[in-house]
């Protein structure tokens, strides 16, 4: 039961704790939170195994003994162990698609629009490294992985390719980009700059700045772009 001091609302004068509560409705939403910890406890979990080995670090019994649950437990959740890397892939896909940052762009230049989507990788590497680790190697796991995971991540390059050479068509049209390039190379030559830096830091994570990286590939960009 909670009580009146620690409810969210005061209660209304002469109204009783028992008249605006039903027990019947807090245990699903309870077993719901307890659900929604556990998947993503065991969500991370397998992150944390991709990071240290790899696909192949991940099985059930290491996944739930990293989370601190049963093998039961993850197998009722999702299956198997290509359920769990399923959910593990559309919560990154997700997360980190530049789709997510899209809406910032409303009204801004085609340039602008250029310099939102790279800008915003670069600071949201910034702060969160670990999760954009968790992608790439993911990415590259892709490459040798099975046909699905290779297909998926194919279709999310296109799509930032896509979008990138629509942002700069439309700079063209409002005359933030020069009209000598050619979008469709310009968006291809972005997405593997901001994907090239990536493989360096996986590469040597000490003696390379992906930040700083992203940083430079954004002042580059801008000038790239910048009409003559």
């Amino acid at each position: 039961m909670v009580s009146s001091s620690s409810a969210p609302f005061p209660l209304a004068e002469g109204e009783s704790e028992a008249s605006g509560h039903d027990d019947r409705q807090e245990r699903p939403n309870k077993q719901k939170l307890r659900n929604e910890r556990s998947t993503n406890a065991l969500i991370e979990a397998a992150a944390e195994l991709i990071i240290e080995g790899g696909l192949d670090a991940v099985t059930l019994v290491a996944v739930g003994d990293r989370a601190g649950y049963s093998r039961g437990l993850v197998t009722a959740r999702f299956g198997n162990k290509d359920g769990l890397i399923d959910a593990l892939i559309d919560r990154y896909i997700t997360g980190w698609s530049h789709k997510n940052v899209l809406p910032r762009t409303k009204g801004a230049s085609g340039r602008d629009s250029v310099v939102i989507l790279i800008d915003a990788i670069r600071s949201q590497l910034a702060k969160d490294p670990r999760a954009l680790r968790v992608l790439y190697v993911l990415m590259f796991e892709a490459i040798s992985g099975d046909d699905d995971l290779r297909r998926r991540f194919a279709r999310f390059h296109a799509a930032f390719r896509a979008d990138f050479a629509a942002a700069l068509k439309r700079g063209q049209r409002d005359g933030s980009v020069r009209l000598d390039i050619d979008p469709e190379k310009e968006g291809a030559f972005l997405v593997g700059s901001i994907r090239g830096a990536g493989y360096q830091w996986l590469l040597d994570p000490q003696g390379y700045d992906p930040v700083a990286s992203l940083a430079y590939i954004l002042d580059v960009a801008e000038e790239r772009l910048t009409q003559r």
